[in-house]
C-alpha cells in the first residue's frame, strides 16, 4: 500500500477525541470495509463507474483546480484506491485533463455532458469519485448522504472563497495524514481576511 494509508493511523489516535468524524475515515478499528458496490454515472448516463466499499476517506476540496473544473466553490470527493473504482459502462466517452501535465491529478470527465467522473490523485495513489454522482446510495437531488460517505473535513479551504459553518475542521491545505502540516482554520477564515 501507498504510505498515506499507514499515516492515519497516528492521526487518528492523536485527533480521537477532538473530531470522531474524521478519525472514522482513518481509524484502523473503523476501517473496515464492506463488500457493497455503490454506482455512480455521470449527468447524461453516457458513463457509468462503480466503487467497491466504503470510501477510504471524504472531503470538501477548496483548492483553485476543483473549484474552476467543477465551476463551483469546492468538490465534494470519495476516496478509494485505485482498484476499487471500476468505469462500467462509457470509458470511451471519457476525457482527461490534468492542467496540460502540471497537476498532480488526472480528472476523467464524460466528453457528451462534461460531468466529472472521477481523479487519478497520483500524489496520493488512490482515486477519487465526486460524491453528488453516487446513484446507489443515492446522493442526488434530495439532498441527503449516507452516513458512511459524509465528508469529514475540508482541504485547500485556505484557496477556497466562500465561508462554512459546518463543525467540520478546515485544513489551510492537507491534514498530515495526506503529507500537508495540519494546521486548520477558523469557519469564518474567508470573512476575516
Amino acid at each position: 500500500l501507498p504510505a498515506m494509508f499507514a499515516v492515519p493511523r497516528a492521526v487518528a489516535q492523536r485527533i480521537a477525541t477532538q473530531r470522531p468524524a474524521l478519525t472514522r475515515a482513518a481509524a484502523p478499528s473503523l476501517f473496515c470495509r464492506g463488500f457493497a458496490t455503490h454506482k455512480g454515472q455521470c449527468h447524461c448516463g453516457e458513463v457509468h463507474f462503480e466503487v467497491e466499499g466504503k470510501p477510504d476517506w471524504s472531503a470538501i476540496c477548496h483548492c483553485s483546480i476543483c473549484r474552476r473544473t467543477h465551476s463551483a466553490p469546492y468538490a465534494e470527493l470519495c476516496g478509494y484506491k485505485p482498484d476499487n473504482v471500476k468505469v462500467t459502462k462509457g470509458a470511451e466517452s471519457l476525457n482527461m485533463y490534468n492542467v496540460h501535465g502540471k497537476s498532480k491529478e488526472d480528472r476523467y470527465f464524460c466528453k457528451v455532458c462534461g460531468s466529472k467522473v472521477y481523479s487519478m490523485l497520483n500524489h496520493l495513489g488512490c482515486k477519487a469519485v465526486h460524491l453528488q454522482n453516487l446513484t446507489s446510495p443515492n446522493h442526488g437531488a434530495d439532498g441527503k448522504l449516507h452516513d458512511d460517505f459524509k465528508p469529514s473535513c475540508h482541504i485547500f479551504y485556505a484557496s477556497g472563497t466562500i465561508t462554512n459553518l459546518d463543525a467540520l475542521p478546515k485544513f489551510e491545505t492537507l491534514p498530515e495524514a495526506f503529507g500537508g502540516d495540519g494546521k486548520q482554520l477558523p469557519n469564518d477564515f474567508h470573512d476575516t481576511r
